[in-house]
């Protein structure tokens, strides 16, 4: 899972895109990149961390130019140190310079490696095969340029894309990631999530749709159909990955995960509860909606975040989820002591986080602790983007519901049932369940 911003036409706006960056900072923490434009010359910065502290006074002063595309990468693939894999990658395109940003993940690099074994790689990312096969098909018409390399790859794929004068925003027939455009004065930038546009005094435009591309330049917007819609949105956004101030897909967020709180609490009810607390911050909305009504306990929170330190389901190795979880979380044991708790959490995929919660509940005297997830066990691996390459990773793929509870060490767990979670989904067939129902496409 990555984050896309991109900016054209403004001063100053390699600073706009930190600003843009770090509205997107949720959904990626271990790399940032950005690319600059003059209408000429591109110049490239880009390192490990967070926007806000790759990217210095020294960097953005050496980002020149109205246009800039900044991303922000969570790897997918295990990363060769020999190699910079931070984006945008750079080419050329037309004699020009030339950058790319990706969110998503190609499914067919097999068959891309055989059709254009001359290609080279200088990174080992799939996003590099986009770039490389673009220069290839070069005739000068990026429309039809494009529309060609995007009738050669399969899977999942939101673009950013910087030429000298032009921006141009593409997702795939899928639509499986987000894409937003917004309009600010003269200009027009373009994100993962449209939540950034407000800091920025930017309007929201329009979702990019499924299989279109809109370029962007000086007289305005383009529009471009390549492909027919085949939507298979991916249902994890709105359940974790999107930022509650979000129009996901058409969706509010906010209200989506309210709904599911609500319609959890309806099914799996703990009567007897003291309190509901969330394990935050994703899960902080369903939680507010399972102790709405009040029969299963009063919505109070007694875990706190740190906000200091990342998501842990972002985090690239075992290593760095383990030392986040044990860093990220404080617990107020006033409130937790001799209580019933229902700890509402978005769900459970590798499951460190939520048997060191219940330990730490244990050890801070709770009478008993009741576990509900906002999603479905998360059974299968994504190939779409989310860095969950084997089944062996993901907890409930060879545990049965029951054995989880044992493992994690609570007193009851249930998650929001498939069809529910499909019934609270506009359009159900329009998403993407793949990580729960193992139906990939």
């Amino acid at each position: 899972m990555c984050g896309i911003f991109g900016i054209f036409n403004a001063r100053k706006a390699a600073e706009l895109a930190v600003i843009g960056l770090h509205g997107n900072q949720h959904r990626a923490i271990d790399y940032a990149g950005m690319v600059s434009s003059d209408g000429v010359h591109m110049y490239r910065e880009s390192g490990a961390g967070i926007a806000r502290q790759v990217f210095t006074k020294a960097m953005l002063d050496r980002l020149h130019g109205k246009h800039a595309l900044g991303h922000l990468r969570y790897p997918t693939v295990n990363d060769d140190p020999r190699r910079d894999n931070t984006q945008p990658i750079v080419g050329r395109y037309g004699g020009n310079p030339t950058a790319i940003a990706h969110n998503g993940n190609i499914t067919n690099l097999q068959a891309l490696r055989a059709r254009f074994p001359d290609v080279a790689l200088s990174t080992s990312m799939d996003t590099e095969y986009i770039l490389r096969i673009l220069e290839l098909v070069d005739t000068g018409d990026i429309r039809a340029d494009l529309q060609n390399v995007f009738s050669e790859l399969e899977g999942s794929f939101a673009l950013g894309i910087l030429l000298p004068e032009m921006l141009i925003a593409v997702r795939d027939k899928s639509g499986n990631r987000p894409l937003s455009i917004g309009k600010f004065e003269q200009g027009f930038c373009i994100s993962s999530e449209d939540c950034v546009f407000p800091n920025l005094g930017a309007t929201s435009v329009m979702e990019v749709k499924p299989g279109t591309m809109v370029l962007i330049d000086i007289g305005g917007i383009e529009v471009v159909r390549f492909a027919e819609a085949e939507e298979k949105k991916c249902r994890f956004e709105g359940i974790y990955y999107s930022h509650p101030s979000s129009i996901v897909f058409g969706e509010d967020v906010t209200q989506f995960r309210l709904a599911v709180g609500r319609k959890l609490e309806e099914l799996f009810p703990v009567p007897n509860a003291d309190l509901v607390t969330a394990v935050p911050d994703s899960s902080t909305l369903i939680a507010l909606g399972y102790g709405e009504s009040g029969r299963s306990g009063k919505y109070h929170p007694v875990i706190f975040r740190n906000h200091y330190v990342g998501r842990t389901f972002i985090a690239a190795t075992e290593a760095k989820r383990d030392i986040a979880v044990s860093q990220k979380y404080t617990f107020s044991a006033t409130g937790i002591a001799e209580k019933i708790v229902v700890i509402v959490d978005d769900s459970i995929v590798r499951g460190p986080t939520s048997s060191k919660i219940v330990r730490k509940f244990r050890e801070l005297g709770a009478r008993e602790i009741h576990l509900r997830i906002g999603s479905p066990p998360n059974k299968h691996p994504c190939r779409y983007g989310i860095n969950t390459p084997t089944s062996e990773e993901l907890l409930a793929s060879y545990m049965t519901e029951d054995e989880m509870c044992v493992w994690i060490g609570a007193d009851s767990l249930e998650f929001l049932p498939l069809e529910v979670l499909k019934g609270l989904s506009s359009s159900p067939e329009n998403f993407c369940f793949a990580c729960m129902d193992g139906k990939y496409w």
